[in-house]
């Protein structure tokens, strides 16, 4: 996970205590980070599966009209359309990852417009010209590649327009992630007692 980088901390003293009692048991840390690290991995994954964010609110629906784009479209390059959320490329989906180290466990992505779904917020694009190639097919305008040979240029421009892009949290800490993860501590915590970590 190298690139920009948005943190999200978790403190939870609960959780603090029982991966405490592993370390002063003598554990091996590793292995549980590398296992806190893979359930939280999974946990996220199933956010976007749900369409929900860590509290289990549901993510907020696509706007109308941009709803109506994509049931329009068949599919997006190769890869067939989905109707989920957040999943247009998949993109977003495939660069969640985890990162764990002896003593700590991390989940996110290196994905620059990651943050503004998690958060939300407003993208402001300002006003533009271009040229764009057009041609004729059935008494109606069709973009055109430039290879085309009847195809004739325009001045195209672009007004200033807002987009505003509701949050739709996927990273963060549940109380069934608290719960896995102390469970998870708690059997380490048995193990290194007993001498078996």
């Amino acid at each position: 996970m190298t690139g920009l980088r948005e943190a999200l901390t978790i403190e939870d003293a609960e959780v603090n205590a029982a991966l405490s009692r592993v370390v002063q048991a003598g554990g091996d840390t590793s292995a549980l980070m590398s296992e806190i690290g893979a359930a939280m991995l999974f946990s996220v994954q199933r956010r976007f599966e749900t369409e929900t964010g860590p509290g289990g609110s549901a993510w907020p629906r696509h706007a109308p009209r941009t709803a109506r784009q994509r049931a329009q479209r068949r599919s997006r390059g190769t890869a067939p359309l989905t109707p989920k959320l957040l999943r247009d490329s998949n993109r977003l989906y495939s660069s969640i990852t985890q990162d764990v180290s002896a003593a700590t466990a991390a989940v996110g992505t290196n994905v620059v417009y990651a943050a503004i779904h998690q958060t939300g917020g407003v993208i402001t694009q300002y006003p533009q010209s271009r040229k764009v190639r057009f041609r004729k097919v059935a008494g109606r305008l069709r973009f055109a590649r430039k290879a085309h040979k009847r195809a004739v240029e325009k001045p195209v421009t672009f007004g200033t327009r807002t987009i505003v892009i509701p949050a739709r949290p996927y990273l963060g800490f549940s109380d069934a992630d608290r719960a896995t993860i102390l469970a998870l501590a708690e059997a380490h915590f048995a193990d290194a007692a007993e001498g078996r970590a």
